[in-house]
This record gives structure tokens, sequence and C-alpha cells, in this order.
């Protein structure tokens, strides 16, 4: 295909622009200054001005636009290029390049013919409402994000990919869904942006992320020390018995048949270092690690006793707080800070650059 000429791909984008070239509705468009589109074309001068103008001087004489001169007897004095919405058609065809109305309805049966896919019946018709209200978007000329325009593989990408997801059972690391799903182990977190916003649309929120439908970033798992007995299948497993932190995962805190600790205190730490540090103690106090809960940490914290102390020991600083204000909102559990000083940090975390560790007395318990 011949390569399109700078005037005329200048003026394509400028008609794209107008109401015109986005809706179909307008019934004209104004006109542009030659010089102006002369200029951002790169051909204002020299043989490039006289080659694009022979190139407008044509396309006026097959009857796709007009030229405007100040004096109609010059020829060469042209002052304004005219496109005619009427014209959009053969102006397109005359230039080698697929016009507004028909990118508009190609990008509309892309949508339609997504319509066909399989999904899970209970997202079947969240599917297809979804679809046609983007294939109307299209021909209206509305936005049609998360997609773009025109049809093109981009779409083509994400309308393979979003049936996939919507029958996607289990838990999977992100990176392996993405190479079962999209041939590269990177690729679902290029365009998972694109693709949550979709999925929120289609379910009506139930799936808002990657994370709702099972697909992580990481393993979902707490690190805990300290006294707890797990009944899995039956039988009952004692991690109380470890010296050190050992990790749960949310699938087994979720099967377990039943729960106990012999331990009345529970201590969130948001430190990795320090958690480990007071794991040595070995003191009889439930610790949990945690920054901003996950799902395991909250579904450990909801299997606790709610007579427990809970208490959480963080940052003195305003994230730290924050870590705070969301455990209690999300676990329902009344923690109280442990050695957090808010509006300023102690000497000694300034010093040695991590929490200053609780003092033994927290530790005895009754």
């Amino acid at each position: 295909m011949k390569p399109l000429s700078p005037v005329f791909a200048e003026l394509a984008r400028r008609y794209r622009r107008s109401q015109a070239g986005r809706t179909g509705q307008a019934i004209r468009v104004g006109p542009v200054q030659l010089k102006e589109v002369l200029q951002s074309a790169g051909c204002a001068e020299g043989d490039a001005r006289e080659v694009a103008e022979g190139e407008l001087k044509e396309a006026e004489r097959v009857g796709v636009l007009e030229l405007v001169r100040r004096n109609r007897r010059v020829a060469d004095d042209i002052s304004d290029i005219r496109l005619l919405p009427e014209k959009e058609a053969e102006f397109f065809r005359h230039i080698g390049g697929a016009s507004p109305a028909e990118e508009r309805q190609a990008l509309s049966e892309q949508f339609t013919a997504a319509r066909g896919a399989a999904v899970p019946e209970r997202w079947r018709n969240g599917w297809t409402n979804f679809l046609e209200q983007k294939s109307q978007a299209a021909s209206a000329g509305d936005s049609v994000e998360p997609f773009g325009r025109p049809a093109g593989e981009a779409n083509a990408e994400l309308l393979t990919l979003l049936p996939k997801l919507l029958a996607w059972d289990g838990e999977s690391l992100r990176r392996f869904a993405s190479c079962v799903l999209c041939g590269d182990s990177k690729r679902l977190e290029q365009l998972a942006g694109k693709l949550e916003v979709a999925l929120e649309a289609i379910t009506a929120g139930r799936i808002r992320t990657l994370d709702d439908l099972g697909i992580i970033p990481n393993p979902r798992s707490v690190p805990v020390h300290g006294p707890l007995r797990l009944k899995l299948d039956g039988e009952w497993l004692d991690f109380g018995r470890l010296h050190g932190a050992y990790r749960l995962s949310l699938s087994d805190i979720d099967r377990a048949e039943a729960l106990e600790t012999s331990a009345s205190r529970c201590l969130t730490v948001e430190n990795e270092t320090s958690f480990h540090e007071l794991a040595k103690l070995r003191s009889g106090v439930l610790l949990i690690q945690t920054s901003f809960p996950g799902s395991a940490t909250l579904a450990l914290l909801r299997r606790l006793p709610s007579v427990f102390e809970f208490h959480h020991f963080g940052d003195s600083d305003e994230p730290g707080f924050g870590i705070l204000e969301d455990l209690r909102r999300r676990s329902g559990m009344d923690f109280q800070p442990l050695h957090m000083l808010r509006g300023r940090v102690p000497a000694e975390q300034e010093s040695l650059g991590c929490p200053t560790l609780p003092s033994w007395p927290f530790y005895r318990e009754n």
C-alpha cells in the first residue's frame, strides 16, 4: 500500500478529531488554514510544499475536498482547506485509508462478534450486556474504555482473555496464570488494569481484581509464631512445638476443622525483622507478622478467640497507624497500639533503624 502523504495524514487526523469524524453527526467541518496544515505536516517549504499543494489540487479536482482561495482567479492563492462530511467516504478512499464511519462500524462488529465466546452461565448476561454497551458506544463514537480505537489486535487480545478469566477456577500465582492464558509470564500483569476495569463492569462489581479470581501476585499465607494447633483431616497439628516462625496458607486456615491456642494475647508485628527477633524469645504470645492485612491474616484473626487481647506493634509514623486502623476495621478486633508513639519516632528506632522491641513484662502470661 502506498504510504499516506504527510498533508493527507494531517487532514485525516484533524477530521477524526472533529465531531463529524468522532460521531458522524455533524453536517459541517470548519475550514483549516493551509499554512497551519502544511506546518503541522512538515511540508511548509520547498519541494515538499509544492508536492502537498499538488495533492490538494488533485483532491479538489475529483471532488473530495474544497480549497478556499483569497482570489478565485488565482489557482495558487489557497488560504483554507474544507473537508466535507458528506464526502467522508470518498476522501478516505482517495487517500487510501478507512473512513471514521468504517472504523466505528468495524469496532462495533468486533464487540458483537465476541458475544459468542464461551463464558460461565452466571456471567452470560453480564458478558452479553457489556459487549452490547461497547458496541453501541463504538457506533456512536463514545468511549469504549478499557478498549481502544480502532478495532485491532489489542482489543482482540482483551476479548479473548476475558472469557478465560471469567472461567478461571482455583488459586494460582499470577505469573503461572499468565503463562497458561497468554503464553507469556508477564503479559497478564501488563494488562491487569484494563482487564480489571472490564471484569468489574461485566460482573457488576463482584470481581474487581485478578486477586478476586484467585490469580494472586504472591501466595496467600501469613507468618506466625507461637502456640497454635490446627485440626486437619481429623488430626491435630501442633505448630507451637516449632522454635522458629512458620507460614500458614489461606487454604489450610479455611479448611481447618478446628483451631486452638493456649495464648491469651495476640501481637501483630509490622516489621519482619522485629517479628523474627520476637519469635526467638518463645514467650507464649501468638505473633503474626503483617502490614496491611491480607486475606490469610484476616482469616486467621477471625478464627481466634474474641476474648484475646489484640495488640499491634508497628512504626510510629502515619502509615504505621494506618495499618493499625486497617487491622481494627477489617478484622473487627479491638487492636491496641504497643510501643507506638504518634507524632514522633523513638530514639532507639532512629539510632538502630528498626522498631524498639516491646519490653519483657508484656510477655508474662497470666
